[in-house]
């Protein structure tokens, strides 16, 4: 009996169901067409509005920088003088969007010839002023035409001005330093220059001790590293220069440990301290190039026996005073010990 073909059962079904997919896929090509059409009169009509909206007049504040030049070589400001004016302006939406958009305004240079003086000739500070209004036209000019200035705060700059102060004031560095493992740093980090000559008025030039580096982390240190560092900037102080070059030189270590006897400091005379134990362990890590320089002598250790009177109990505490500059001091024990008086 022959097989019956399959293939050909229910041509009427399979072409219904071609009829509703295209008609699905026809429907759903409408919806995206309406979709489209929308929401580009949506973003047509938004567009319209915004250039309706920055086509208007508005008033904004505006922060505008000022400079202040031509200062006598002599003198230094001593105060915070404004550094900005706040200004009121007018201006169309698209100049004030396209202003705001900018990312810095060319500050206004001010000569310092040009201010008026307050205090009396000779007398200290130097009082000068200017009122602003007399510098909106030359603002009026840096920013467009189409920008209107109505008012500008503060009305009056004041400039307090002395005599310049200079000296010479050490460099300290600010660093943290991370060395690989078996590596430390030997002996004193150099700098060059070691100083700075530094000017401005002179509460505050005396005021300086020192003057650091910007804060650097230096990590992975497994040799000797060289490295150019700037100054931190300080209020109203000029520098004679704006960086230095400090070298830090490094090596591998071993870890040793050595006994120092105790001393003891400020005893009366006629009496004789004797400690238990008379000796300390220090241990430190040296360069290797250095192992073989350390002995005992370049240590101290000392208690000091006018501390007794605040001690606790009959102990007194040890303090290492002294050790190598190229060596790692990591710990040293005892830290107090007991003593007898013997006359």
């Amino acid at each position: 009996m022959p097989k019956e073909d399959h293939s050909l059962e229910n041509p009427g079904k399979k072409g219904f169901q071609e009829k509703l997919l295209k008609g699905q896929e026809r429907k759903f090509l409408t919806l995206n067409k309406r979709l489209i059409i929308f929401f580009f009169f949506l973003l047509l009509s938004i567009l319209l509005w915004f250039l309706t909206v920055l086509n208007k007049d508005y008033n904004t504040i505006l922060s505008y920088p000022l400079r202040y030049v031509k200062i006598p070589k002599e003198l230094v400001l001593m105060n915070n003088a404004v550094n900005h004016l706040d200004l009121d302006i007018q201006s169309r939406g698209f100049t004030l969007l396209r202003l705001k958009m900018q990312s810095k305004l060319y500050p206004l240079s001010l000569d310092v010839n040009s201010f008026s003086l307050q205090s009396v000739p000779g007398d200290t500070p130097i009082i000068l002023y200017l009122v602003t209004d007399l510098i909106i036209g030359k603002l009026q000019q840096q920013l467009t035409s189409d920008i209107r200035i109505r008012s500008a705060l503060p009305d009056t700059l004041f400039l307090l001005l002395t005599e310049k102060y200079t000296k010479n004031v050490p460099i300290r560095l600010d660093l943290d330093l991370e060395f690989e493992r078996q590596y430390m740093k030997v002996g004193k980090i150099k700098i060059i220059p070691d100083s700075v000559r530094v000017s401005g008025p002179g509460n505050v030039i005396d005021t300086l001790a020192f003057i650091s580096t910007i804060y650097k982390k230096v990590t992975g240190i497994k040799r000797n590293v060289t490295m150019d560092l700037d100054l931190k900037p300080t209020d109203r102080v000029e520098y004679s220069i704006q960086g230095v070059i400090a070298t830090i030189p490094v090596e591998k270590f071993t870890e040793e440990s050595i006994k120092i006897p105790i001393e003891v400091k400020n005893i009366p005379d006629g009496l004789f301290l004797r400690t238990f134990p008379t000796n300390v362990e220090v241990t430190y890590r040296v360069g290797l190039s250095d192992y073989k320089k350390v002995n005992e002598h370049m240590f101290s250790a000392v208690l000091d026996y006018s501390a007794k009177e605040s001690s606790i109990g009959n102990k007194l505490e040890v303090q290492l005073v002294k050790a190598p500059e190229y060596v790692q001091v990591t710990s040293f024990s005892p830290k107090s010990v007991e003593y007898i008086i013997e006359k």
